[in-house]
């Protein structure tokens, strides 16, 4: 991902955070939806947390990607989280319709 960085945890409890930074654009798109769906289908772990505390920018590519992995939790029923969501992407996210969504889809 020539734009971002994805760092990845497990947690104790089996919880895979990625902790994202940088700009999720057009040039991580397909990157960052294949590691989300594959890491949910392939391991189906309780939970997956989307950190996003450093991303400084998303355009729509990147929150389809988003969208992709949320849509992925749903499919195995693993619980998926987009929390830490900075100022700027708050702001992206409620103009598209997607806050609402993905960081309040906690309770999915």
């Amino acid at each position: 991902m020539a734009n971002a960085q994805v760092g990845r945890r497990l947690l104790d409890n089996g919880t895979v955070v990625f902790d994202l930074r940088g700009e999720l654009d057009v040039a991580v798109n397909d990157a960052l939806r294949d590691v989300l769906e594959q890491t949910i289908r392939r391991q189906r772990p309780p939970m997956v947390v989307v950190n996003m505390r450093h991303v400084t920018f998303v355009d729509s590519t990147g929150m389809g990607a988003l969208v992709a992995g949320l849509n992925a939790a749903r499919d195995q029923e693993v619980r998926f989280v987009v929390q830490e969501v900075a100022p700027f992407v708050e702001k992206q996210l409620r103009i598209a319709g997607l806050y609402e969504t993905l960081v309040q889809a906690q309770g999915s």
